[in-house]
């Protein structure tokens, strides 16, 4: 029955999507939700001087850009990709990925949670075949429904296990193209699977999988994320290069590499990333997690 809804929603207009979207992140906003909380104090750290009214003000859009996101869903996933093709604006970027590829090279996409990364993936997809590394959602029917959309783009998913990481590297051998979300918390489970890396000079908690196959194939390593253009314009694809560090085979370096591209997205709209996030829930030994002991002043 969801899914049945869904699919009638994902035919509105994206801008009445984005209404929707923005009312249900004000929505969260005066209601003092969790997703509010952990976002004041997610930039509270990233950005301890910025003036409090403008960081509060920035909380508040950054919440009201992520019911955007959620509301923009049902039609990146339900709807087929050509619906965004009037929508998508971007310079050589493509030009770039088809030449990358063309010299027989795997392409490593880092992609940050930034604007809405599924329209980037989906118009990435066009130019070169890629295997998405992806943590499933808790939901089931979400799964089901965003491996609909993902397939619908041609793209393949792997899972976060051994065998997923096995998939990207056969992928990249071929000359493929993987994406990974760097910006995502991994399990601690194994000492050799992140390290802690300064992010906004803040110890982040960062997977090394990126940096550790670009050592291995030395693929092409590029950031990837969409800037969302207002009144429902569509989105801005934006490609950047990645630091040359990315290849060195000291952690500290590479992964330092992989969160300065992040950095480098926020800085361009930094109310577009996802701040509800705890991204600094593991911290060092000694240190208790900020979203325990850290209390905001109204």
């Amino acid at each position: 029955m969801l899914k049945y809804l869904l699919t009638l929603y994902s035919h509105v207009p994206l801008r009445t999507a984005q209404r929707i979207g923005s009312l249900l992140g004000s929505l969260a906003w005066y209601l003092r939700t969790n997703e509010r909380r952990i976002t004041e104090i997610n930039l509270a750290h990233c950005f301890p001087e910025m003036d409090p009214a403008e960081r509060k003000q920035l909380a508040k859009r950054s919440l009201q850009e992520d019911g955007k996101f959620l509301a923009e869903l049902p039609l990146v996933w339900l709807q087929p990709p050509s619906r965004f093709t009037s929508k998508l604006y971007f310079g050589d970027e493509m030009e770039e990925i088809r030449q990358l590829q063309q010299e027989g090279r795997g392409l490593i996409f880092i992609v940050p949670h930034q604007g809405n990364w599924e329209v980037g993936l989906s118009e990435v997809v066009k130019n070169i075949e890629m295997t998405v590394f992806y943590r499933p959602p808790r939901q089931r029917w979400l799964e089901e429904v965003m491996t609909i959309g993902r397939q619908a783009t041609g793209s393949k998913t792997a899972p976060t296990d051994a065998s997923g990481i096995k998939q990207l590297l056969g992928a990249l051998k071929n000359g493929e193209g993987v994406a990974i979300l760097p910006d995502q918390t991994p399990k601690k489970s194994s000492a050799s699977a992140a390290v802690f890396s300064p992010f906004f000079g803040q110890p982040a908690y960062t997977m090394t999988l990126a940096a550790k196959f670009a050592a291995k194939t030395g693929a092409a390593v590029r950031s990837v994320y969409m800037e969302r253009l207002p009144k429902g314009e569509g989105f801005r694809i934006h490609l950047h290069k990645v630091d040359e560090d990315i290849y060195d085979r000291d952690l500290a370096k590479s992964v330092r590499a992989i969160n300065a591209a992040v950095e480098q997205s926020v800085n361009v709209c930094p109310e577009q990333y996802q701040w509800g996030y705890k991204r600094f829930t593991i911290q060092p030994k000694g240190t208790r997690s900020s979203y325990k002991v850290l209390k905001l002043r109204e």
